[in-house]
Formats: C-alpha cells, structure tokens, sequence
C-alpha cells in the first residue's frame, strides 16, 4: 500500500495541471485524465502480457513492436517530467490510435481494434474540449476510409482484407461511426450541465458571502448602536436619580410642613406624586443594573452556586425562619461566570417564585441542575400562579409585564436582566408553565465561555 500511494502521489503530480479551483471543468477532466493514466498502467498488462506472447508465436512482429512502443508511451506519460498536460493526453490518445490500427490490420474482425476507436472518442470527449474530441470523430473516419480503400482496391495482406468485403465493411465501420458521433453529441452535455452546476453553485457562494459580510458590517454596526445605547441608558439613568431625589425630598417636606394646610385631595396628589418617584426611582435603578451586565460585571470567577443560595436565603429570610425551607436546591455545582451575575440571576428567579405565588399554599422553589456537554442546564421551579404559554415569550422582553402595578409591584426588568446574563454566559433561558399549575425556568450556562 506504501508504494501504492507513493505511485498515486506521483501521476497526480505529472497530470494534474495545480492551481485550478474544483468549480471549473478543467479540474475534473484533468483528474479524470489523472485517474485513467494511474489506473491504466498497471491494468494494462492484463492485455501487454497475453498481446507479447501471441505476437511471439504467430510471428507478428509490428503487432510485437507496437505494444512494446505502447507499454514505453505509458510509462513517460506517467512518470516523464516536464511534459505538459495537454501534450500527455495527446500522446496518450496517439498511442491508443496506434494500437488500434495494428489490431485492425493484424486481426482484423478478431481483434478490439473496433473497440479501441470507439473507446478513443469516449475518453477524448471526457478530457478535451468538444473541439479536440471531434477531431478523433473525424479521424476514426479516415481510418474507416482508409481500410475501405485497401478493402475496395484488394491490396496488401492485412486481415481486413481478407476478411471484409466492402458491404461488410460499410455496415461495421458505419455504426462504429454512428456510436462515436452520439458518444460526442451526449458526453459534452453531461460537462456543461455540470459546469452550469459549477457556475450557479459559485453565484450562489459568492452571494452568500457578499450576504455574510453585510451581515457583519451590520452586527458590527448594531453591536456598536446598543453599546452606546447602553452607555446613554447608563448615564441618563445616573444623573436622573439626583433630580428625582430632590424631588421625591421635597414632596415629603411639603407633606410634612404643608400637611396641615392642605386639603385632603392636595395631600392625596402629593400621595400619588411621592409614589410615583418611588416607582421611578426603581425603574431607574433597574435600568442602571441591566446596563451594567456583560459591561461593567465582567470579571469570571470560580462560583459555588450553593453559597449563592445560601445568600439568597439569607436576602429573603431572617435566621431560624421557619420559611427559610422554601427554597430547595440540590447540590449545586462550582461553575466559572460573573460572581454578581450569577447571584442576580437565581436571585431574579426566586424573587419571582415567591411573588407571584398562589395565596392557596406556601411558596416552594426548587432549584436543580444537569450536567451536560459543553453547559450546565438548571431550572428554576415554582409553584405559584403560572404563566399562558403565549406569553412565554414577551415576559423575557425589557418592560414587560403581565400584572397590574396594582396587583404585582415590580419594573418588567427581572426577567429581561435573567436574560442578558445567561446570553453573557453563551446560554439560552426559556420557561415552561401553564396557569395555576406553576412556572419552571430553564437555563443553560456554558462551562467554558468568551
């Protein structure tokens, strides 16, 4: 096998014109050509062998010569440098002529002489251009004249001959003609289907990439917008908390020292308008924690999530509260990601469990997770009032709500800050819930991330 490929390695190198792309045609009729010369040499002394020996006894000396001149022609095709492509295929199509010939004169009917001719405009048609291989139509066609004319004019002692007469002749040569002709007609259009092929196949490719750089320009371009969209939330959030402050204080001077004086639906407008500053004021800090995931909390650590539950007990729960046993977690494992990013985003999952849960039963939040390839999976699970499943989408959206500020108090950030840290994470979150039946929230985080 060694020298096998050692061989195949070589007549590839000889008759394989470099530098030409897979999509042009010329690049599978030169490795076809490739191909017939690494399989020929070796296959063709199944017929040089038992050809020298009948040459040798029945005294055919030109028969003996041409084979001899044939095996030479191979081996320089094969292994000769410095010859060019074109002039291996000539060479090799010339030699198969000159074999061909010798078999008719010295054979005649008995011999494949017919054959290899029909065999010549095949092969020319699948590794020359259509107007090299018309030309073996044209010369397979003055060698049927040719022997026609020897046969017609009865001269010389070749095998035709002697065994043809000229009707006989007309018909076999006729319909080795007709063969090679329809060979020449069909073979080409299986290559220039095949190159149309190539041509839409290299449109396409050259218009997806075109596609994919405009898609990056693009993503490069959005990338850059929410970066500074971010930046603007950020500080807009920033310097409205000072103005809101100072609201928010004044209304409560003017409670306190104004109370008194004013009637009952001035201190319940003062009411709504200290409760709206309140309400702002969450908003704004939210807004100011979602800008800062994947910009400012960046840093990766080693995190054991059980110390990160053991917090969130100890945020939502005083020590020794019999409630404490609301949040159930197996045995976390230590993952690599953002320490506050982590905390937040279990933190946002509970804190939902325990809000919206049904005021029928206790809240229970069960924490779990899976190992699996390339990303830890957890989930999340509560048995509180549920969500429509045609919501399932909408409430990872930043501002979305389902409830009332009435009913629920909250921004509509919690989910959409979950959402932005497990995408930090290279991961993805989803929910699975039905009404008054619970919710429980899937996350994956991958184990090693950019």
């Amino acid at each position: 096998m060694k020298y096998w490929e050692i061989y195949k390695q070589h007549v590839l190198t000889q008759c394989i014109e470099p530098g030409i792309e897979e999509t042009n045609l010329f690049y599978w009729r030169n490795s076809l050509f490739a191909m017939t010369v690494q399989y020929l040499l070796p296959l063709s002394v199944i017929a040089f062998v038992p050809g020298v020996y009948m040459a040798v006894v029945t005294d055919m000396t030109l028969l003996l010569i041409t084979d001899l001149l044939a095996a030479l022609t191979m081996i320089a095709i094969a292994f000769l440098p410095g010859l060019s492509l074109q002039f291996r295929k000539i060479l090799l199509t010339f030699s198969l002529y000159m074999v061909s010939v010798v078999l008719l004169y010295e054979l005649g009917m008995y011999g494949p002489g017919l054959l290899y001719l029909l065999v010549i405009t095949i092969f020319a048609a699948l590794i020359f251009e259509y107007r090299y291989a018309l030309a073996t139509v044209v010369g397979n066609l003055l060698i049927c004249v040719a022997f026609g004319g020897l046969i017609y004019l009865d001269w010389g002692s070749s095998q035709v001959v002697v065994q043809y007469n000229m009707d006989s002749w007309i018909a076999v040569s006729s319909n080795l003609l007709f063969l090679c002709t329809v060979s020449l007609l069909l073979i080409p259009q299986l290559f220039d289907g095949l190159q149309r092929a190539f041509d839409r196949r290299k449109a396409v490719e050259e218009e997806l990439k075109e596609n994919q750089q405009a898609l990056k320009i693009s993503l490069e371009q959005l990338e850059e917008k929410n970066e500074e969209l971010e930046k603007f939330a950020y500080i807009a959030s920033h310097d409205l908390k000072e103005p809101l402050r100072m609201v928010q204080n004044f209304m409560y001077l003017l409670q306190k020292k104004y109370s008194e004086h004013l009637d009952k639906k001035a201190n319940k407008y003062i009411h709504f308008a200290v409760d709206g500053a309140k309400r702002m004021t969450r908003l704004i800090n939210d807004l100011l924690e979602y800008s800062r995931v994947g910009r400012v909390h960046t840093e990766k650590t080693e995190v054991d999530l059980n110390e990160v539950v053991d917090a969130i007990r100890r945020d939502f729960f005083e020590e020794g509260d019999e409630s404490s046993d609301v949040i159930h977690a197996n045995d976390l494992p230590v993952i690599e990601a953002v320490e506050v990013s982590a905390k937040m985003l279990f933190q946002n999952l509970v804190s939902n469990g325990i809000k919206y849960r049904d005021e029928s039963r206790p809240p229970k939040i069960f924490i779990s997770y899976e190992d699996l390839q390339t990303h830890w999976k957890f989930s999340v699970k509560d048995n509180g009032i549920g969500i429509h499943p045609e919501y399932s989408d909408r409430i990872f959206d930043i501002f979305k709500r389902l409830h009332a500020e009435s009913d629920y108090s909250g921004t509509g950030i919690g989910l959409a800050i979950c959402k932005k840290i497990v995408e930090q994470h290279d991961g993805e979150i989803w929910v699975e819930s039905e009404p008054g039946a619970g919710s429980t929230f899937y996350f994956t985080m991958k184990k090693e991330w950019s």
